[in-house]
C-alpha cells in the first residue's frame, strides 16, 4: 500500500494516522445493524442510472410535498391519500424482495389505514381523530429517532420507511389546525365552538381510552399472526420483523437493550412491555402538539431535522467510508 512519507511529531506517517482513525470509525459502524444492511445494499448497487432516477424522483416529490403543504394546507389530505396509494404498495413490494414484508403488520401501517378510513369514509367517531393525531405525533414519528429513519433519496426502501413514519404527523397536523367546519372532520368529542379552536382541550377518554382501543386491536392481530400463525414460516425463511431485529443483542438502542435485559427466555415479553410503555409515554407527550400549534411546528420540524441528519450520516459515514476503503484498496 502506498503511504505518504511525511512524519508527524511522533514519527508516524500522517496518512497512517488518518487511515487508522478512519478504519476504527468504519469498524465501529459495522457493529450497528442498520449500517451493515446499508453497506450491503451499497455493494449491490449496479445500475447508477436507476439510482439517479430514484434520487431525482424522491427529491422532487419532497419539494412538491412541502410546496403543497403550504399552498393547500386545508386540502393536503388529498395529496397525502394519493401518496399512500402509491407508496404503501411500493413499500410492500420493496420489502417483499428483501424479506421484510412482515413490517407491513406494524403499528405504523395500521394507523395509516385508520387515517385513510377516517378521511374518506362517512364513519367519523368523535374521539377517533385525537387518537390518530396522538399516534401520528407519538410512536410513529418517534420511530424516526428510534429506528434511525433517514432522508436517503436514492433508496426507495429508506424513503418509503421515512414516509410511513413521518407522513401521518403531517396530514393530521394539516387537518387539526387548518381544516374548515364544512369539511366534516370531527376533531374532538366535545368541541367548544366550530372549527379548530373548539378542540384546544380533549378529555381523558380521548387521551387514554380511544388510543388504548386502537393499540389493543393492533397488538392482538400482530401477536396472533407473527407469533402464532406465521411464526414457523418467519423462522424457517428468516424473514425480518421489528422483534427479530430488536432481539439481536448486536442491535443498539434502548428498545433492544430492554428486550434483551432478561435473556432470550423473556425477549417477547420485554419487547412488548417496552414498546407499550414507550408508546404510552409518546402519546402523552404528543398531547402538547394537539393543544399548541407553535409547539406542533417545533416538534415536527425537529424530527425532520433528525431525518436529514440521519441521511447525512448515511452518505458521509457509510457511503463515504466505503468509498475511502475502496480507494485504499486501489493503492495497495
Amino acid at each position: 500500500m502506498r503511504m505518504s512519507a511525511n512524519k508527524d511529531s511522533n514519527g508516524e506517517t500522517d496518512t497512517d494516522a488518518v487511515y487508522i482513525r478512519n478504519q476504527f470509525e468504519y469498524d465501529r459502524m459495522q457493529s450497528i445493524h442498520e449500517d451493515i444492511v446499508a453497506i450491503e445494499r451499497f455493494h449491490e448497487m449496479k445500475d447508477s442510472t436507476a439510482d439517479t432516477i430514484i434520487y431525482t424522483v424522491f427529491v422532487f416529490e419532497t419539494l412538491v410535498t412541502v410546496f403543497l403543504a403550504g399552498m393547500i394546507t386545508e386540502h393536503f389530505y388529498i395529496v397525502h391519500s394519493i401518496k399512500v396509494l402509491v407508496l404503501l404498495p411500493l413499500r410492500w413490494y420493496v420489502f417483499k424482495q428483501i424479506g421484510k414484508h412482515y413490517f407491513m403488520l406494524e403499528l405504523c401501517t395500521w394507523i395509516h389505514i385508520l387515517i385513510m378510513i377516517y378521511i374518506w369514509s362517512p364513519w367519523k367517531p368523535p374521539g377517533m381523530f385525537p387518537a390518530l393525531f396522538l399516534f401520528a405525533h407519538g410512536p410513529l414519528i418517534w420511530s424516526v429517532y428510534n429506528w434511525r429513519n433517514a432522508f436517503v433519496p436514492h433508496s426507495s426502501e429508506k424513503m418509503c420507511t421515512l414516509f410511513i413514519h413521518i407522513a401521518p404527523a403531517l396530514v393530521t397536523w394539516s387537518i387539526r389546525w387548518y381544516s374548515t367546519p364544512d369539511q366534516g372532520f370531527e376533531l374532538c368529542a366535545n368541541p367548544t365552538e366550530p372549527g379548530v379552536n373548539g378542540c384546544n382541550n380533549i378529555g381523558w377518554d380521548e387521551l387514554i381510552l380511544y388510543p388504548s382501543i386502537i393499540y389493543g386491536i393492533w397488538i392482538s392481530y400482530y401477536v396472533l399472526i407473527v407469533f402464532y400463525w406465521k411464526e414457523k414460516i418467519i423462522k424457517e425463511k428468516k424473514y425480518m420483523t421489528a422483534f427479530t431485529i430488536m432481539s439481536q443483542e448486536k442491535t443498539k438502542g434502548p428498545i433492544s437493550r430492554a428486550t434483551n435485559c432478561l435473556g432470550p427466555k423473556y425477549q417477547k415479553q420485554m419487547y412488548f412491555t417496552t414498546i407499550t410503555l414507550g408508546s404510552g409515554l409518546y402519546i402523552v407527550m404528543a398531547y402538547l402538539c394537539f393543544i399548541s400549534l407553535v409547539y406542533n411546528y417545533i416538534f415536527f420540524m425537529g424530527f425532520v431535522l433528525v431525518a436529514c441528519y440521519n441521511g447525512a450520516t448515511f452518505y458521509i459515514k457509510v457511503v463515504g467510508k466505503e468509498y475511502y476503503k475502496n480507494e485504499e484498496k486501489k493503492n495497495e
